[in-house]
């Protein structure tokens, strides 16, 4: 197992799989600082996901964006990343760990205003990470000899709706119900693809190794 232990280790393959079909932009985290590694240390646990190591890597993914007229609602999430071996067979797993994210708008400077003030972001304070998320990605091997690649996916997004925006929502249940499926259509276009093209990706790399 050793290639696709070395195809798992290289810094471009955990890219792909980030990136998504959304092609979202990737940037690694060179100058990790203590506050990070312990806010990565903290997520692990709370995730109960596996010990953080010096191996570890970070990326920002700043994802597509969602456009409004005059206004473009970007995000930007701080992921760690790491290779472990699974089981007896020894294959790799990566697991993905969401540190922290945070959302920010472009656009109309009255409309980012109103942005910034409906949502809170006017304001200097510090709150806990509201969304939470682990992804581990492993590989399963066939009868025929040949290899797939599962993702196990687990989501959770605390959503705090300001007082301005509650007055306005008619049914709030119907809002978070639509929300929720949303989020699952998203995942579920996003993902198939995503390993999709991890797998194409292997599959050069090991014909060409």
């Amino acid at each position: 197992h050793e290639k696709i232990h070395d195809f798992f280790s290289l810094p471009e393959s955990a890219s792909l799989l980030l990136r998504g079909s959304n092609n979202d932009e990737i940037v690694e985290i060179t100058n990790v600082d203590n506050d990070l590694r312990e806010a990565y240390k903290q997520q692990c646990i709370k995730l109960n996901a596996s010990v953080p190591t010096a191996n570890d890597l970070f990326y920002d993914v700043t994802t597509s964006a969602v456009k409004f007229p005059g206004l473009q609602i970007m995000s930007i999430a701080t992921i760690g990343t790491k290779v472990i071996k699974e089981g007896h067979a020894g294959f790799p797993v990566y697991e993905f760990v969401l540190i922290r994210d945070a959302t920010f708008a472009k656009g109309s400077r009255l409309f980012v205003w109103f942005f910034n003030k409906v949502t809170g972001k006017d304001k200097d304070k510090r709150e806990d990470q509201a969304t939470q998320s682990l992804n581990r990605i492993r590989v399963l091997p066939m009868d025929d000899g040949s290899i797939t690649f599962e993702c196990n996916a687990n989501l959770s997004i605390t959503i705090k709706i300001p007082a301005a925006l509650m007055k306005i929502i008619p049914n709030k249940e119907k809002a978070e119900k639509t929300g929720g499926e949303s989020l699952c259509a998203t995942l579920k276009a996003d993902i198939p693809t995503a390993l999709s093209d991890f797998r194409q990706e292997y599959m050069n790399w090991r014909n060409n190794a």
